[in-house]
């Protein structure tokens, strides 16, 4: 996937590990302080560094960080996209888990008939589960207004 781009954000950027997750890329939301110990982090598993603490910034980091400006989420992920050159690609989409960050794996419809409401199952035929943490996902009326709310920003697509 793309280079696999990875991502470390602190505690301020919950939302936009979110976007990120539902667009594709590995983000790991850290709970602790951004301090050393969170730039060591992100060194050692290769992840660029997105925060919205200026003091950071100045502080000496062998690999990318990207001071996070606006408070806005939908400017936010244009400001990741931009300023890395990062494209949108629809089949990264919904392929993690937003509450874990694992890869999400199709499963049998029938796998999980008794983990999801009767009214699910009958209206859906296709339905993704996390191996880390077991959350069901399937696309519903919320996966299409993700996806309006995607096109209406302003980064790149790629073209299939």
């Amino acid at each position: 996937m793309e280079n696999e781009r990875k991502f470390l954000t602190d505690i301020n950027l919950g939302r936009l590990v979110i976007w990120l997750r539902i667009l594709g890329y590995d983000t790991i939301l850290y709970r602790g302080a951004a301090d050393r110990q969170f730039l060591r982090k992100a060194q050692a598993e290769n992840r660029i560094v997105l925060t919205r603490k200026r003091e950071l910034a100045k502080r000496q980091f062998q690999g990318i960080l990207l001071l996070i400006e606006s408070d806005r989420v939908e400017r936010q992920v244009e400001e990741v996209f931009g300023n890395l050159g990062l494209e949108v690609s629809a089949d990264r989409y919904f392929s993690r888990c937003l509450r874990c960050n694992v890869l999400l794996i199709e499963v049998e419809k029938e796998a999980i008939q008794e983990r999801v409401p009767p009214y699910v199952f009958e209206h859906h035929s296709r339905f993704m589960t996390c191996p880390g943490c077991g959350a069901i996902y399937w696309p519903g009326t919320h996966s299409e207004n993700i996806r309006k709310r995607i096109k209406a920003l302003r980064i790149p697509f790629r073209r299939l």
